[in-house]
């Protein structure tokens, strides 16, 4: 059932991604022209969004206005839901980036089954 999403949802929601990109607090405030103290309300959801705001967090974490209004498990998978930390290395963060730009299903599977493969290959004595 669908249901409204305040404030605090979309504030828990900026705060996710900000960690999942591994940003301070500051980083991305300031990478939006705002306080980090703003941004801590925002997150915390002391604070109302206006639609020009929203956009340009939307830009500075690379993801689309309707992330934010996404519940769990409607097609998307957070980092924490299967056991890993959002400690992620530049390395992996740069393979998360440019695995979502991929458009096309069929490679992002083909490189889903090498990187099993590769990872199977390296746990053999």
């Amino acid at each position: 059932m669908y249901r409204i999403k305040d404030r605090k949802f979309i504030g828990m929601k900026i705060r996710d991604r900000r960690k999942e990109l591994g940003l301070s607090q500051e980083r991305l405030a300031e990478a939006i022209g705002i306080t980090y103290q703003q941004l801590q309300r925002y997150e915390n959801g002391r604070s109302y969004l206006n639609t020009d705001r929203l956009q340009a967090i939307s830009s500075a974490l690379d993801v689309s206005l309707t992330y934010f209004f996404e519940e769990r498990g409607e097609g998307k998978v957070s980092i924490m839901d299967r056991g890993y930390s959002y400690d992620m290395s530049s390395e992996e963060r740069e393979f998360v980036a440019c695995f979502r730009k991929i458009d096309n299903f069929d490679y992002k599977k083909s490189i889903l089954i090498f990187l099993q493969l590769a990872a199977r290959k390296g746990k053999r004595p």
